[in-house]
């Protein structure tokens, strides 16, 4: 009697068909990639903004850096030498008044799918300061520039606040970090009034209590 019931019982047991256990298996993959890209996505957007702010400190400290020197020739100034996968910040390290390769910080980021783009930019992209913090950007064959940088998560091909972020140098020298579906500005250097040394102080001003 005992042996009836539990040929009954296997009878009645269920199992999984094949149909159904790659169905089960296919739910599970899907949803490991869903969590995967969740994970992911968020890590990487830290990554490019990492960047971004990096980028943007190096060149403050540029400028304060030629600000605070006084730098007056262009052996002195401090720099900031821009690639499309690293950057050479450029001050007077060792004090010695002139800022040479052995004073270069290099910051790479080569292999990580963080890249540096720029309308018409060739790289590699030198932006100098003087002594009054103004900038001069150069491209690779020596021409000027705009200091507009579009750092990306990939080529930026289609570029939107989270896939890439804006920075914008004017030519005042500061520095601005702008979402990445921001639009890139064109900036025209400040007009400048030309006084002769020798022009004396307009007769028609008066100091006060005279």
């Amino acid at each position: 009697m005992s042996d009836d019931i539990r040929n009954i019982k296997r009878a009645g047991q269920a199992g999984f068909s094949l149909p159904e256990l790659l169905m089960v298996t296919i739910v599970i993959a899907v949803v490991s990639a869903l969590a995967i890209y969740q994970f992911t996505a968020p890590k990487v957007q830290f990554s490019r903004q990492n960047v971004s702010r990096e980028l943007k400190v190096a060149l403050e400290r540029a400028r304060f850096d030629s600000v605070k020197r006084r730098a007056d020739d262009a052996n002195s100034y401090a720099r900031v030498v821009i690639t499309s996968t690293s950057y050479t910040l450029g001050t007077d390290r060792d004090l010695d008044g002139d800022v040479d390769s052995n004073d270069d910080v290099v910051k790479s980021f080569s292999g990580t799918g963080i890249t540096i783009t720029g309308a018409g930019l060739t790289f590699p992209v030198t932006v100098v300061y003087d002594k009054r913090g103004e900038v001069l950007a150069t491209d690779a064959g020596g021409n000027p520039v705009n200091p507009v940088f579009r750092i990306c998560n990939g080529d930026c091909s289609t570029p939107t606040n989270g896939n890439s972020d804006l920075l914008v140098v004017t030519p005042t020298g500061t520095v601005n970090l702008l979402g990445g579906a921001s639009s890139e500005s064109v900036f025209s250097p400040p007009p400048v009034t030309v006084v002769s040394g020798s022009t004396d102080v307009n007769p028609l001003t008066t100091v006060p209590g005279s």
